[in-house]
This record gives structure tokens, C-alpha cells and sequence, in this order.
């Protein structure tokens, strides 16, 4: 063989090869994931985990690419490409199932559940199955693995210009509120002076006094420095949030069961690391704002559940709450 034919004859094996990695290449799948938050936010950053580690576990077969801060549009354009399956995942407080689920409006009652695992256990209610049965058989929307897995929060607060030290000092209260109907009637009926205003007109509204108190997640407490203007905060536990990862469920049945898996235990590996950094945020956030001559008050808790509950069965007794809420979440208990 000729120096030119080996030469050949190596060029031709270098383009198989290449041909060869091309086509591998071409058969990964890229899955396209949206939210709302920034890349650099707690959230954001536990998205990018999650595609981490898909890529990782799957080989990169399956690759996750994250469009944060609503780049590929807002909720209800994002919710129809999860319908058609343009986008793949979508992760949010399920409120937004809304669309399709009305009584999903009622996944994270107020003041219903002192505890996160009370709470995540009645989502895992046959009610709340239900609900997120319908969203697939309506709109073909399905969570992935756990619903409630990936934390927000992880908890609420009441930032305030005065010590709240029981639920009773709450009458009165100038409070920041948004258009939800079931928060409105929840914080009327313990007396609040509502003010409806815009989160991002809020720190004004504490500095002249339109306002005297705002709830707020405890991961926003820093970066929104309405304590500023109001050095009190009383955690409340007001309700809690998970972001569920909806999908298009067509596309999830139609991988491989070894990619569907991998998705499985990321998603629950992103939800433990979910919990830790968000836990940690919250703990350092307190001493944050402490060095600052922040306040943090003690409000028992069981008082304002118990009259919480009673509020709750009254409502159902007058059949405004969907069939079966106050059993799965009180279990019919009248303690």
C-alpha cells in the first residue's frame, strides 16, 4: 500500500469516526425548560442543578436546556406551549393550573396548616391527586415525580412596623395585599386594613405610611428591604409553596424508561438540594438583618390556626369550599 492510499485510507476512517459522533450527537434530546426566575436566584439555581444532573445521569442523551426570567415568554404563552409540547417543563406555584383545574385555586390554603409536612401530606390527598388528574386529562399536563418536592420560601413572614406578638395585634393593621380573593377574605377576617398595591410599589408605601406591614416569602426579605421601613417580622407559616415541574406528559411516556427514571431521581435530588439551600438562605438572612437592628417576633401560632380552622368549617358548612377540602386537610377533626 502506498503512502497516498494509507494517507487515504486514514482521512477515511477519521470521517467515519466523525460521522460516527455527529449522529451520536444528533440522537441526544434537548428538552426546553422555563421560569420565571433569575439564573442566579435560589430558584434559578436549583433549575440548573436539575439539568445537571439529567445530563449526567442520562449520558447525555437527554439534555435540559433552562430559559430563566420568563425568556421564552409569559405564563399564559408558556402554558400553551406546554400543551403543545414546545416547551417541556415548566416550573411554578401550581396556582397557575387554574387555567384548566379551577379548584386548584385551594392547594395552599391560609393559615391551614402549621407545618410543611402537613401541608405536603395533603397534597398528596385524593383531592389534590384529583386535581392534578385533570390538568393532565384536560390539557396533557402532568408533574413530574413529587409534586411539591422543589421549595419556595421555604417559609412566610409578616414584615411590619410594629412587634406582632399574637394574631390579635393584627386588627387594624395597614397591610400591603394583592388581588387574591381567598387572601383578602383570610386577613379581613382577622381585621387587616388592606391596601392593594403592587409589590414593587410596596417599599414606598412602608416609607409613608400608606402601608404598615407586608407578608412576604422569608427568601425575599433581604433582597426587597422592606424591613427598612418596617423592622419587625413575625414568621407566620401563612401557607406554603412548592413548584411543581409540570411537563408534556406525551413527551415524558415517549422516552426511553432509563431517561424517564433519570428525570425521577433528579427531580428528587433537586428537591432535597431545594430544601438545603433555601434553608440556608433563610437562616442566613435573619442574621443578615438582625446585624441591621431588625427585630424578630414570636407569634404563637396555635391560637390563630385553631380560629383559622373554625373560619374554614364554617365556609365549607356553607358550601364555599370544594367537596372534601376540610377532611383532607383536617381529617374531620374538630380539634
Amino acid at each position: 500500500m502506498t503512502d497516498h492510499q494509507t494517507y487515504r485510507g486514514r482521512m477515511l476512517l477519521a470521517s467515519l469516526a466523525l460521522l460516527g459522533v455527529t449522529a451520536g450527537a444528533a440522537q441526544a434530546e434537548t428538552w426546553r425548560f422555563a421560569h420565571k426566575q433569575p439564573a442566579d436566584s435560589p430558584e434559578g439555581v436549583v433549575y440548573q442543578f436539575f439539568a445537571d444532573r439529567v445530563a449526567e445521569l442520562t449520558d447525555g442523551d437527554l439534555e435540559i436546556q433552562v430559559f430563566p426570567a420568563e425568556q421564552l415568554g409569559k405564563e399564559d404563552s408558556i402554558l400553551e406551549q406546554l400543551e403543545l409540547g414546545t416547551v417541556n417543563f415548566y416550573a411554578e406555584d401550581a396556582f397557575f393550573l387554574q387555567k384548566w383545574v379551577p379548584e386548584i385555586k385551594w392547594v395552599a390554603p391560609h393559615f391551614l396548616f402549621q407545618s410543611r409536612e402537613e401541608w405536603v401530606e395533603f397534597t398528596n390527598s385524593d383531592l389534590v391527586k384529583g386535581w392534578f388528574e385533570t390538568a393532565e386529562e384536560v390539557a396533557g399536563v402532568r408533574a413530574l415525580g413529587e409534586p411539591m418536592a422543589m421549595v419556595r420560601g421555604p417559609y412566610r413572614v409578616l414584615i411590619s412596623d410594629r412587634p406582632i406578638e399574637r394574631y390579635e395585634d393584627i386588627e387594624g393593621l395597614k397591610l400591603r395585599m394583592y388581588p387574591d380573593e381567598l387572601a383578602i377574605e383570610v386577613w379581613r377576617s382577622l381585621g387587616a386594613d388592606l391596601q392593594m398595591l403592587a409589590w414593587t410599589e410596596t417599599y414606598q408605601a412602608l416609607q409613608s405610611g400608606v402601608a404598615e406591614a407586608v407578608t412576604s416569602p422569608a427568601a425575599l426579605v433581604e433582597a426587597m428591604k422592606f424591613y427598612e421601613q418596617a423592622p419587625y417580622i413575625t414568621r407566620t407559616n401563612e401557607f406554603w409553596q412548592g413548584l411543581p415541574y409540570m411537563m408534556n406528559a406525551a413527551a415524558f411516556d415517549a422516552l426511553p424508561e432509563k431517561d424517564q427514571q433519570a428525570l425521577l431521581q433528579a427531580h428528587a435530588e433537586a428537591g432535597d438540594y431545594s430544601m438545603k439551600l433555601m434553608t440556608e438562605n433563610a437562616e442566613a438572612m435573619r442574621a443578615a438583618v438582625e446585624a441591621q437592628g431588625v427585630t424578630f417576633t414570636e407569634m404563637p401560632l396555635e391560637p390563630l390556626f385553631a380560629r383559622m380552622a373554625d373560619w374554614y368549617r364554617e365556609r365549607d358548612a356553607a358550601g364555599e369550599l370544594p367537596k372534601g377540602l376540610i377532611d383532607a386537610a383536617l381529617g374531620g377533626s374538630e380539634d
